[in-house]
């Protein structure tokens, strides 16, 4: 299981002592039977958190597509997604929110949260009386948050509280099971009742517009950059500092790959300016970009070479392989779904970080690029 916040003694006690007290006052029709039968017309999934989040839930969000193809889709999410999905048909509408919780830093200040916000935000979805719900969150909050929304059916984990919440509360898998598979498994509840099948577990998808195309192959013919050329895209970014590679590591890949290929660069500056000092000599172009710009551009590249990030997971659903670093966290659990792309690195557990080699990296790289040019 792709668990995402650090399993400690202290947090399961205290799960536990809340299934003990609240499960029991709970009322009996909190864990209601379906026989499956009843229509599934409108469908919410949760997805609370990050840019990479979003991505992977489209591999979930592909599949209830194909399983019932005459239900409305709503996903639940920050405002974020509604950049990554557009020009998609994953989901028929979005419904943005920043919940505290999902912060990186300040998320139990109660200043932050806006109780009548949150109160207003359950009261619309309420109403529009879902007869699914899927959240692949396992968290409690998660779980207290898709009962007050009071779909018909709730589908989610039974990890990390509030399982009692949920009417079918799935027990979770392995720790190191991908995050993509993690949302396929709740699908397990529906595969004999819905009217369409799925055969297989879809990769995460994302597209862009030819319009988008367009104008990412005008930039980079702006930089001297053509159609005929090897490019190389260098994200240096990350959401947190054990995530992020050194720049100068980065840098090293990047002349090795202009060196021995001819490659040229991309290096895509992230909003808090990290490669922008990244010394590369004059193969390398340095942008800043919107969202949808920055996968447009993805699309133009041979290769990504990125950490564990947001970015990664686009550009690896947009069909670029990707080679990923990952100095902390699980790269079995979240590394990029795609063809040829590949984690470089062990992870390491919460709160540390393990070193990974630059001549690992260059080698993932050449090896990546060799078997693109086969395929």
């Amino acid at each position: 299981m792709a668990r995402t916040w650090p399993v400690t003694g202290k947090k399961q006690a205290m799960f536990a002592m809340f299934d003990a007290l609240a499960g029991p006052m709970s009322s009996v029709f909190l864990r209601e039977n379906h026989d499956g039968l009843q229509p599934v017309q409108k469908i919410l999934v949760l997805e609370l958190w990050h840019m990479g989040d979003v991505v992977l839930t489209t591999s979930v969000l592909q599949s209830l597509r194909s399983m019932y193809p005459e239900a409305s889709i709503t996903l639940l999410a920050k405002a974020h997604a509604c950049e990554i999905l557009a020009s998609s048909d994953l989901v028929d509408q979005i419904v943005t929110f920043d919940f505290p919780w999902t912060a990186t830093s300040d998320k139990y200040d109660p200043s932050r949260y806006d109780k009548i916000a949150i109160r207003e935000l359950v009261r619309r979805l309420r109403n529009e009386q879902f007869d699914l719900c899927l959240d692949c969150r396992m968290d409690l909050r998660s779980n207290v948050l898709t009962r007050s929304i009071g779909a018909k059916r709730r589908i989610g984990y039974d990890f990390g509280g509030g399982g009692f919440l949920l009417t079918d509360a799935l027990e979770a898998p392995a720790a190191d099971q991908h995050k993509v598979d993690d949302w396929m498994a709740l699908l397990e509840p529906l595969r004999s009742s819905a009217p369409g099948k799925i055969d297989e577990v879809p990769d995460p998808v994302l597209s862009v517009t030819d319009s988008e195309r367009d104008d990412a192959r005008k930039l980079l013919e702006s930089y001297e950059i053509g159609a005929e050329d090897l490019v190389v895209g260098i994200h240096p970014g990350g959401s947190h500092a054990a995530k992020r590679w050194s720049v100068d590591n980065f840098s090293q890949v990047g002349r090795a790959l202009a060196e021995r290929h001819g490659a040229k660069l991309i290096v895509f500056v992230d909003p808090e300016g990290s490669g922008s000092d990244m010394q590369l000599g004059q193969n390398a172009a340095f942008v800043r970009t919107s969202i949808r710009e920055m996968m447009a551009l993805f699309t133009q590249c041979d290769l990504v070479v990125s950490n564990d990030s947001g970015p990664m997971h686009m550009a690896a659903a947009l069909g670029t392989p990707v080679v990923a670093v990952f100095r902390t966290g699980n790269p079995k659990a979240y590394g990029p779904r795609g063809l040829n792309s590949v984690a470089v690195g062990s992870g390491a557990p919460w709160g540390s970080t393990s070193e990974v080699a630059v001549e690992d990296v260059i080698e993932a790289a050449e090896g990546t690029l060799a078997a693109r040019s086969k395929a």
